[in-house]
């Protein structure tokens, strides 16, 4: 069992991405008197996913979309959380009544967590394990099968950026297989970047529109700036994968790449943006009628999972069969619900109580999302609501994106002890 750093029952975050570590800002002033806060991350630093699908375009600045969960040499992850847990910044440092919350109340545990029993966590190697009183699961999605399971250190990821890169530079003809957000927005980065515009771009998505969980107005803007840039769009048709899958590296000469049904594209490199699938596999030990056909956690209003006997197991995010849309928003949203109810558990136990009179419930919104549309052009696109029939298009300033994707800003928030120099930690 691995030990945490007290003898305080644990509410244990299983996913340090977006929405686990939104979790871990809320519950934590909430329990720290009476709980640890234990976060179970496969990966070795939070990867800002916001700028995955620019790094194969524009090389230079791969490095950043990694950062550091704790200084070097340290397990302490106050710096990390310290929009809780330390005030490192003026505006924390002047709200009245403010006071640091101890540097020990998060922990963080760098592994799988492969099974969930009644109690505790089984982590990666099968030996360790982790108690917990309470437990989240924000887990996402990743990739199918035991590699979902499989984290990453920054080194090999920011290896497999430049693969990319080098692959992008020598392609001529590139076929992106997947029209949702990733592969918009990769193939609009790739004819913006001054590089690489004079590329063949080629854009395959399975379905009759592009983004096709948001209203059609969504399609018809990205539609025409595909049609702007000279991006060629193949709707609904599916890839044949060949046994084996494509070639990791572009080819010297093109190939075909065969629809199903019918018909064939051309291309020298093919970059798949499809295929994430949810990861609650670990789940299926304790509740595994909690798990719906596609993989996702049904969950009640509450955000508790769904299954008999079982009130202190919560999911949340794109892991969860929530109603919502699978995006950053509304898990936000979904993490403060989460850590206000584990809160109303643990004050109706003080009274004596084993369940509060009443929990707060999540209500899901209508889909949002913002996207980029190339280096210079983005909006926020919602769907239409019972109080507005039309879909909000809201277009940002011409320009106004930063070419690293934000990366600036996550180490500015969450490593905050940290300089430029820093980026390569």
């Amino acid at each position: 069992m691995i030990s945490t750093k007290n003898d305080k029952p644990n509410v244990v975050i299983i996913g340090g991405s977006y929405v686990g570590n939104k979790v871990v800002d809320e519950i934590t002033p909430k329990v720290y008197k009476t709980h640890n806060v234990v976060l179970i991350e496969k990966n070795s630093h939070f990867r800002h996913l916001f700028a995955f699908p620019r790094i194969p375009v524009v090389p230079g600045f791969e490095h950043k979309a990694f950062i550091p969960y704790t200084q070097p040499g340290s397990t302490d992850a106050s710096a990390f959380f310290a929009s809780v847990n330390a005030a490192t910044t003026s505006t924390a440092s002047a709200v009245e009544g403010y006071t640091p919350l101890p540097s020990d109340s998060i922990q963080i545990v760098h592994t799988a967590a492969t099974a969930i029993l009644p109690d505790k966590v089984i982590l990666g190697n099968g030996k360790d394990t982790i108690p917990y009183d309470f437990l989240v699961l924000a887990t996402g999605t990743g990739r199918p099968g035991p590699d979902g399971l499989v984290g990453q250190d920054k080194e090999p990821g920011v290896k497999i950026g430049k693969f990319h890169q080098e692959n992008v530079k020598k392609a001529k003809n590139i076929v992106i297989v997947g029209g949702g957000a990733y592969g918009i927005q990769m193939a609009t980065d790739l004819k913006t970047h001054e590089p690489t515009k004079s590329k063949h771009v080629t854009v395959i998505h399975s379905r009759p529109q592009l983004l096709n969980r948001f209203h059609e107005g969504l399609h018809e803007i990205t539609l025409n700036k595909c049609k702007e840039l000279g991006i060629d769009v193949v709707l609904g048709k599916r890839v044949v994968i060949p046994e084996g899958g494509f070639p990791l590296e572009t080819t010297d000469e093109e190939f075909d790449v065969h629809l199903v049904g019918g018909g064939l594209v051309r291309g020298d490199l093919v970059m798949l943006c499809t295929g994430a699938v949810p990861l609650s596999e670990p789940l299926r030990t304790l509740a595994p009628t909690a798990i719906d056909k596609n993989g996702f956690i049904h969950v009640k209003t509450t955000l508790q999972i769904d299954a008999p006997g079982i009130s202190n197991v919560f999911a949340l995010g794109d892991v969860a069969d929530t109603g919502a849309h699978k995006a950053a928003r509304p898990a936000i949203v979904q993490a403060g619900v989460v850590a206000r109810n584990i809160e109303k558990i643990l004050q109706a136990r003080a009274s004596g109580q084993t369940q509060p009179e009443k929990f707060d419930d999540y209500n899901a919104d209508a889909a949002g999302i913002h996207l980029s549309l190339g280096l210079n052009d983005s909006l926020k696109f919602r769907n239409p609501t019972a109080e507005n029939p039309n879909p909000t298009i809201m277009w940002d300033e011409a320009g106004s994106q930063k070419l690293d994707a934000g990366c600036s800003k996550v180490w500015a928030l969450r490593a905050p002890w940290a300089g430029k120099d820093s980026y390569q930690l």
